[in-house]
């Protein structure tokens, strides 16, 4: 569902957790994989009317990116009770067409209604399935999807039904909640997505990146366009913005990139591009920066994103945890190496897990950071309860977490130093789903 992250109690959350690692008995899918979240159910319909939207989601100003004109026809993909769809009919009336596609019969009923006490015409409503959008080929002028991509049971066949339903001009507007900044922390993991994620499945799908706007409080704004079935871009098309990965762009010369420093939630970095080329450039999560000498190593815990369309350097934060617990944390004047997240995959793989899940926020970063201290140094008890008692945090449960998700993601924590002194945790947990947990590895 796409509700907000309530203020769930400590246990809970600790038990959500636990209940994670436990289930997971191999080794997680390498970073960028994503699993769809559940679609949200037509009795959540209020959720999508509520007043914050105008703030949050600032409609109006979405839909003055597309510039929609009379005769335009349009496709809001996931239109739920209509939100969207009301406000994109007067802008193509009276010669135009909104497409209103839903995959619930009943999110349909509750949009035919809004739509008649509107007074609005041009509204058709479409029941589409999970694969296929149930559009005419070639007759859509734009598509909207707010908040709905990332719910695709089947993207990859439903993408090239949406690509085979666009006009040879036709566009996408696609908006979803942002991982990368933490702006979108109201919001469960499952439905928040990263410019990486989103790009990497897109441009497989035979889009291309036309816009990428950040206007909105916590939510990306993609505009793309379909390549031909070649792989070049379309006569027709607009000029694409160029998507590169980080390390790459670094090594083909495309940017120049300088480590300025870092802190204890994050790495400095300033990033210019060398040619006058549009491009976004992205990190996933797990990009390991490596600090030569006595500072220590950061690893970024969100995938990244930094837009270059103009020349000059650009400060880039990218939130980044400690890797060396003892080491001092680099500072402005410390050298900082970019390296592969493949080059860590373990810690590539934490980091993965932990962008994934929902963890309280008062608890997370001691959490994440004592899991990375677990999986490089085999820190023990000691050191680890006393990072957790600085933070103000149940130290046993703290830990306990952690090892937890150190051994989700394949490592055996039953080789790791803390294992061997887990009678001093394991008795103080006071969660039940860590407490099973440590009673079904003391069994097998």
């Amino acid at each position: 569902m796409r509700f907000p992250n309530v203020c769930r109690p400590l246990l809970g959350l600790l038990f959500l957790g636990a209940a994670t690692a436990a289930t997971a008995q191999e080794r997680p899918a390498p970073p960028r994989a994503r699993a769809p979240a559940a679609v949200m159910s037509f009795r959540g319909a209020d959720w999508l009317e509520r007043p914050q939207r105008l703030q949050e989601e600032r409609p109006a100003e979405v839909l003055r990116v597309m510039d929609l004109q009379p005769g335009d026809v349009v496709a809001d993909i996931g239109a739920g009770s209509g939100y969207f769809t009301r406000r994109m009919a007067p802008l193509v009336a009276p010669t135009g067409t909104v497409y209103a596609v839903d995959v619930q019969p009943e999110m349909l009923d509750l949009l035919a209604e809004s739509v008649e006490e509107a007074g609005l015409t041009g509204v058709v409503p479409v029941l589409s399935t999970a694969d296929d959008p149930a559009l005419p080929e070639g007759s859509v002028d734009w598509m909207l999807l707010v908040d709905v991509y990332h719910e695709f049971a089947n993207p990859t066949t439903m993408l090239e039904k949406m690509r085979q339903a666009l006009k040879p001009t036709g566009r996408v507007a696609l908006v979803e909640y942002r991982v990368e900044d933490g702006s979108a922390a109201q919001i469960r993991s499952e439905h928040r997505m990263s410019v990486l994620q989103v790009l990497l499945e897109w441009e497989a799908a035979g889009f291309e990146l036309v816009e990428l706007h950040e206007f909105l409080p916590s939510q990306h704004l993609f505009i793309l366009q379909p390549t031909s079935a070649s792989g070049a871009p379309r006569a027709a098309a607009r000029p694409m913005v160029a998507h590169y990965d980080l390390v790459e762009a670094i090594a083909e010369g495309r940017v120049e990139v300088v480590g300025t420093g870092a802190g204890e939630e994050g790495v400095s970095l300033t990033i210019r591009r060398t040619r006058p080329e549009n491009m976004v450039v992205t990190l996933p999560v797990g990009t390991y920066f490596e600090a030569p000498g006595e500072p220590g190593d950061m690893i970024a815990r969100r995938d990244g994103v930094m837009l270059l369309v103009e020349d000059g350097a650009r400060p880039w934060s990218i939130p980044a945890r400690r890797v060396n617990q003892t080491a001092p944390v680099p500072g402005p004047s410390d050298r900082l190496e970019v390296r592969s997240a493949d080059e860590r995959a373990e810690l590539r793989d934490l980091a993965w897990l932990f962008q994934g899940l929902d963890i309280f926020p008062a608890i997370a970063p001691t959490v994440e950071q004592i899991a990375i201290w677990i999986a490089v140094e085999d820190r023990g008890w000691a050191e680890l309860s006393a990072h957790a008692s600085a933070n103000s945090i149940h130290s046993a449960n703290a830990v306990g977490l952690a090892a937890a998700h150190v051994n989700a993601i394949g490592i055996d924590i039953k080789q790791k130093r803390i294992w061997a002194e887990r009678s001093s945790f394991v008795p103080a947990l006071t969660d039940e789903g860590l407490k099973r947990l440590f009673a079904d590895l003391e069994g097998n």
